[in-house]
């Protein structure tokens, strides 16, 4: 990402929290994800949580990207404003205590100008609320297909935030999300008259079936 080269914390500042990326996820596909779902089952609990994860997920994927600009800005007015402790200083050199509160002071001073605590803040608790549903995922069955669609896309799309995914169980579960997508497709078409099918190069082709006479 680009705005993440230059945003290894200060001293005194540490980047806590679970995420393990700030890149922007597609949220377009997600937003796909979602409506799709809705059309197979509207009123199924799992996909109205679809929808409340994608939106928290949005936004704290947007509040940690804008808190690492800000604290891009942070350290370089800082870097700026550091006195020069070349050869020129004679030896007559500062304390580092008294150099790390100064810029301490510095940090808060530009921590106010910028908002960079409160854009912490805020990422913190759309986090918060992310795994909030997460955990209600666990305590809501899923009443159709698209429920159950919706609520291994919400697992997957947060255990995206953790780190590696290519070690067990990931592949498998992302391998069987990709399965209910599309039997969900086939049942779509089939409610709208026709039956998707696959074509040899991976696109889908809607079949009209037969009317009887």
């Amino acid at each position: 990402m680009a705005d993440s080269d230059n945003t290894t914390a200060l001293p005194f500042v540490t980047q806590g929290g679970r995420r393990m990326s700030c890149a922007l996820d597609d949220v377009g596909a997600v937003g796909d994800i979602v409506h799709a779902v809705r059309l197979l089952a509207p009123f199924d609990p799992c996909v109205a949580l679809l929808q409340d994860w994608e939106q928290a997920h949005h936004m704290s994927v947007v509040l940690c990207r804008l808190q690492q600009r800000l604290e891009t800005r942070i350290r370089n007015a800082l870097a700026s404003s550091e006195p020069d402790r070349g050869p020129e200083n004679d030896g007559h050199s500062t304390p580092q205590t008294s150099l790390l509160a100064a810029r301490r002071a510095r940090w808060d001073e530009l921590d106010k100008e910028f908002g960079y605590t409160r854009a912490r803040a805020a990422e913190a608790q759309a986090v918060e609320a992310e795994e909030e549903i997460l955990d209600a995922v666990a305590a809501t069955p899923a009443q159709s297909l698209a429920g159950l669609i919706a609520k291994l896309t919400i697992i997957v799309g947060s255990g995206e935030n953790m780190g590696d995914m290519s070690a067990f169980p990931w592949p498998q579960i992302q391998s069987g999300l990709a399965d209910l997508k599309a039997l969900g497709e086939i049942g779509l078409d089939a409610k709208t008259g026709g039956l998707r099918q696959p074509m040899p190069d991976g696109n889908t082709v809607i079949k009209s079936q037969p009317r009887r006479s």
